[in-house]
């Protein structure tokens, strides 16, 4: 008898759908398959390539963060768990069928729009969510290009307002071993500036993002109010000794291709076009007396990240009287990890302690009877998915063509439109998601056998 057709008379086995391949959906998966080791797990992400902020958020010049994905192929070529690429919850199916499907549907979409900055905005004016989007060439800026110009103003005090400042401003030739597009570096501003509203020792960024700077030996750095006496916090004043380290304890060089200014403690209030550029107006945070003015080219924001994305899911919508976020759930059954359930903070050690959190509370609920598994999973919605799904095979067929065509030094050379992705995915044999595929969890979502 098959897998689904025991759990269909009682075995208690969950059948579970995870929305997101990112950081937090792959270690939900990871930690249910250690508890369940039957139980059919299935993935659902939107693009037709899995891992979602580890292949696009974290910068193209950290490969070493992004090595975490070899743990994640695992789950997919060893764990039996299926990923159904190319489907995007919410458009091309919703929430409630995956709830009639699977037994438990954990959300895991993570927050994709750049939070707006009231004032600042208009042309010239970009979200540090998509300008790292498109240092990644992610699918969704195929055709978007930004316009830097010479001079250019980040602002935000955060760990990606640093990696976009470092990908501005490091050298188009200490990019090796990256994937990073060459012609992503096409265009480099020589001025950049820094704004952040609070002091240095409130800064966001970790010391550590500031001390990579100091790398790019052709680079020029100043900073303003810096409070660097009576700090006792080890993590503040690492961080004040990194700035200080990076401005006043490195040899100015030579000849200088970009000059950073970082301005602690000042409040963007607007932003005016003029015939040479943009005129950032500021004000001092603290006393909102005194001003000053920033003319640049563009305007880089990175102040967080919120729902904003086409077809995204509203975590709002799906919390019942039984929510308890604290555990992640929203209903009976229906249960979010990582940053769809406590906001656009941590990075990718959050997302596994956050996973652990809420398979704990999963876990619970099975074993307490709040959850009886009884539902097929993947088996009785796969009428309802479109042809164009594509599995972890087709994924590794896209990854093989990227890392074999490497250029200019680089590790691989993404494919960044949604059509090759799909024409590069497809079988000979152009195989489709039927039940007869599905019946088995080691066994992938379009009847491919993983190795062992």
């Amino acid at each position: 008898m098959s897998e689904l057709r025991s759990r269909a008379i009682g075995e208690l086995e969950p059948s579970i759908a995870i929305v997101g391949s990112g950081p937090a959906g792959c270690y939900t998966a990871q930690m249910l398959r250690k508890r369940w080791a039957a139980a059919q797990i299935v993935v659902f992400e939107r693009l037709p390539v899995p891992y979602g902020l580890l292949r696009y958020g974290v910068s193209p010049d950290h490969q070493g963060t992004k090595a975490v994905a070899r743990q994640f192929d695992r789950l997919f070529t060893d764990g039996g768990v299926h990923l159904i690429g190319n489907v995007e919850v919410g458009k091309h199916v919703s929430i409630d069928q995956l709830q009639d499907a699977f037994d438990i549907v954990v959300v895991a979409a993570g927050l994709g729009a750049d939070r707006p900055l009231p004032g600042v905005d208009g042309d010239g004016v970009y979200g540090a969510g998509q300008i790292m989007r498109w240092f990644n060439s992610h699918p969704d800026e195929h055709s978007f290009t930004p316009h830097f110009g010479a001079t250019t103003t980040i602002i935000g005090n955060g760990n990606v307002a640093v990696d976009v400042l470092r990908l501005l401003a490091k050298h188009r030739d200490s990019f090796t071993g990256s994937d990073l597009d060459p012609q992503r570096i096409d265009q480099q501003p020589s001025r950049i500036h820094v704004v952040g509203r609070s002091s240095a020792s409130a800064a966001k960024f970790d010391s550590v993002m500031i001390r990579e700077l100091a790398d790019i030996d052709d680079a020029v750095f100043d900073v303003d109010a810096v409070d660097d006496t009576g700090h006792t916090d080890k993590k503040i004043k690492a961080k004040i000794e990194a700035l200080l380290d990076l401005t006043t304890g490195r040899a100015v060089p030579p000849t200088s291709r970009v000059h950073v200014s970082f301005h602690f403690g000042w409040t963007p209030e607007s932003i005016e076009s003029n015939p040479t550029g943009r005129t950032l107006s500021l004000v001092d945070t603290e006393s909102r007396q005194a001003s000053k003015v920033i003319e640049t080219d563009s305007v880089v924001t990175a102040v967080g990240f919120g729902h904003g994305l086409r077809h995204e899911i509203d975590r709002t919508h799906l919390e019942s009287n039984l929510a308890d976020l604290d555990s992640g759930l929203l209903d009976s059954g229906l249960y979010c990890s990582g940053w769809f359930r406590r906001g656009p903070t941590g990075g990718i050690p959050a997302n596994r302690l956050d996973a652990k959190t809420v398979c704990a509370r999963i876990v619970a609920d099975v074993e307490t009877g709040a959850i009886t598994p009884a539902k097929i999973g993947l088996q009785a919605l796969a009428a309802d998915l479109h042809p164009d799904t594509v599995d972890f095979a087709g994924w590794r067929r896209i990854d093989a063509t990227e890392v074999t065509r490497p250029a200019h030094g680089r590790c691989r050379t993404k494919v960044s439109d949604i059509a090759t992705m799909l024409d590069l995915a497809r079988t000979v044999t152009d195989q489709r998601i039927t039940p007869k595929h599905v019946e088995n969890p080691t066994t992938d979502a379009v009847g491919h056998k993983e190795e062992r």
